[in-house]
């Protein structure tokens, strides 16, 4: 089978899309999703994007990055670079395009002085919070056998808020809680620094970005919940619609049963508004096994995966 690969061009954009859809069935996505999460992210480089045309039309795909601009408290990463994104049409696979695809991935990426690679946990930008192993099970196989790993194992989960409900028992607890002087509050904005301040610390980066991101487009955001003991902010919840997250506790208070509380009064505030299911795009380890014991459940299973390059050959 004849192809050629080369560097993807904004003509390219609608046809892309169209393959996009038909080839990852559970991550579609729209004109404008592609130009915002794609040609817009600062990191990009049309350098590191690819494009895989056969009988005259474009049958693959590749998104590599690395960054270009510092991303918050985590700067720059260097030595870091993603794979965020590939596919190949059915018709057109075990023809060495893929291969090829990430061979030319690589191969930029060294150029960048990246020395490890990652799928896909690249953010703010990413479409699918590592591979998924159940809808794109060939893609995992296939990424084994050009010798990435794999780091971690990554959750998609959800529930119904149609039978929510808050036990006795956790009722109980919640209100010692409230009797050691800890308080749960939907944001103000008199919270604002002190809210900034906790996640610049506890969890620099993506959950930075969301709050800011928030507060600039509403400084008086009613989807950000806080826990606080006085005016200390210890915990950070947050939703969009029906998303869940991000959603962090201050360490020093992890197993205390505060992360459970504030859980709960989200979900009170998402039912509030009008949501009637939860659901978040990716979890892992410690969190995963808290979220499964207030009721969500698995929805997705991806797996995180990185790969070592090397100059004297990828």
């Amino acid at each position: 089978m004849e192809y050629t690969v080369r560097n993807y061009d904004a003509k390219d954009e609608t046809d892309v899309v169209n393959l996009w859809n038909q080839v990852l069935v559970r991550d579609e996505i729209t004109l404008n999703t592609f130009r915002r999460k794609v040609v817009l992210d600062l990191n990009f480089d049309e350098r590191g994007c690819f494009v895989a045309v056969a009988d005259e039309k474009i049958v693959g795909f590749l998104l590599s990055i690395r960054r270009r601009y510092p991303y918050y408290d985590l700067g720059l990463e260097p030595g870091k670079g993603w794979i965020t994104v590939f596919f190949v049409h059915p018709n057109y696979r075990k023809a060495g395009i893929a291969s090829h695809l990430i061979r030319r991935a690589e191969a930029f990426l060294l150029l960048e002085d990246v020395r490890e690679v990652s799928v896909s946990d690249y953010t703010p930008n990413y479409f699918i919070p590592g591979v998924d192993v159940d809808a794109y099970a060939c893609g995992h196989e296939f990424l084994k056998k050009r010798g990435y790993k794999k780091v971690d194992n990554v959750y998609g989960m959800g529930r119904s808020l149609m039978d929510f409900e808050v036990s006795a028992e956790m009722c109980d607890h919640f209100h010692r809680l409230q009797q050691a002087g800890l308080t749960i509050s939907v944001f103000e904005p008199r919270h604002t620094l002190r809210a900034l301040e906790f996640l610049r610390k506890n969890y620099p980066g993506d959950l930075f970005r969301v709050a800011h991101d928030r507060l600039m487009e509403n400084p008086e955001c009613d989807e950000i919940l806080l826990a606080l003991k006085g005016d200390e902010v210890l915990g950070f919840s947050h939703f969009l619609d029906e998303h869940f997250g991000p959603f962090g506790i201050a360490k020093e208070y992890s197993g205390r049963g505060l992360g459970p509380w504030l859980y709960c009064a989200t979900v009170e505030q998402m039912r509030k508004k009008g949501r009637r299911n939860l659901w978040l795009a990716w979890t892992t380890g410690r969190a995963k096994d808290f979220y499964h014991k207030v009721g969500l459940k698995v929805t997705r299973r991806h797996v995180i995966m990185k790969k070592q390059l090397h100059p004297s050959g990828v």
